[in-house]
């Protein structure tokens, strides 16, 4: 893994995250069903391409030498070049589901009389600056994709088409045509990841009862970080014959990962293996 520009952050977020969409399929915003599944299919597409975002980020970042690396480009330029076309035309699509997405909450707010206090607000405050987000990549850059001009840029006495320059944080950028360049940004795509999980959980919190996605990740990140030290004091508690205490620790750790996991929150597999293993040595 690049650990070097952080890309290895987003590989195990696609690896354990596979849909956290699934957390609002209790909601009802409406008496109207119809906006209700309009509403679950937006957010639904709306993931599909955050995660479509996070995961041509990582292909691009895994590939791309940085100007300190030492390892060899493993594919040609030329692909690199058409991964960033993708991951352009990912952001593009993503905006436009949002539109559609704003479009549907707009039917929810004037169907529905009885929207929770605060609620609004903070779906105005979060719109804002996903809007924000979306503004840092010009539709111009998508559109010299789609329709290009195949010119050059002109810089002093330089030209050139398709040139790349990367640094060691995890940027990219690549000239599209004419005076386009299209930006591979770290902070972008850490941007969308965050709001993501906020816009997730402003619906979990006015909506439901469930614990916030935020609190539910910090909770697999720990596990995740002490899993070899749990399932050492599982074997120490064994091994001191407190049986009880043992069988608890066990318990705790089984019912936290499935729970996890029916939230969409899915810790890392190598982690829930080692904590099937004890079923393997026999739990007590």
């Amino acid at each position: 893994m690049a650990s070097s520009n952080g890309s290895d952050k987003y590989l195990l977020i696609l690896e354990s995250l596979p849909s956290l969409t699934s957390r609002l399929g209790i909601i009802e915003l409406s008496t109207d069903q119809l906006i209700n599944i309009n509403f679950y299919i937006c957010f639904s597409e709306l993931e599909s391409y955050v995660f479509g975002v996070l995961s041509q980020y990582t292909r691009i970042m895994e590939n791309t030498p940085t100007p300190s690396s030492s390892k060899l480009l493993s594919y040609s330029l030329k692909q690199i070049k058409l991964d960033v076309y993708y991951y352009i035309l990912t952001w593009d699509k993503l905006r436009k589901v949002f539109e559609k997405f704003k479009l549907e909450m707009n039917s929810v707010s004037k169907s529905s009389s009885a929207m929770p206090s605060g609620f609004s607000t903070e779906f105005r405050q979060i719109k804002k600056r996903i809007d924000h987000l979306f503004n840092e990549h010009s539709i111009d850059t998508r559109n010299e994709y789609e329709h290009p001009s195949l010119e050059p840029s002109r810089i002093g006495n330089l030209i050139g088409l398709g040139n790349s320059t990367s640094d060691n944080n995890g940027n990219l950028t690549v000239h599209v045509g004419k005076e386009e360049f299209a930006y591979v940004r770290k902070e972008h795509v850490d941007q969308l990841y965050s709001l993501w999980i906020e816009l997730i959980d402003l619906f979990i919190k006015y909506f439901t009862d469930k614990p916030s996605t935020a609190k539910l990740i910090s909770v697999k990140n720990d596990i995740e970080e002490h899993v070899d030290e749990l399932i050492d004091m599982y074997n120490q508690l064994r091994q001191n014959k407190e049986t009880e205490n043992a069988q608890n620790l066990f318990n705790r750790l089984l019912s936290t990962e499935l729970y996890l996991s029916s939230e969409g929150c899915s810790l890392q597999k190598d982690v829930k293996e080692k904590i099937y293993s004890i079923l393997r040595v026999g739990a007590i």
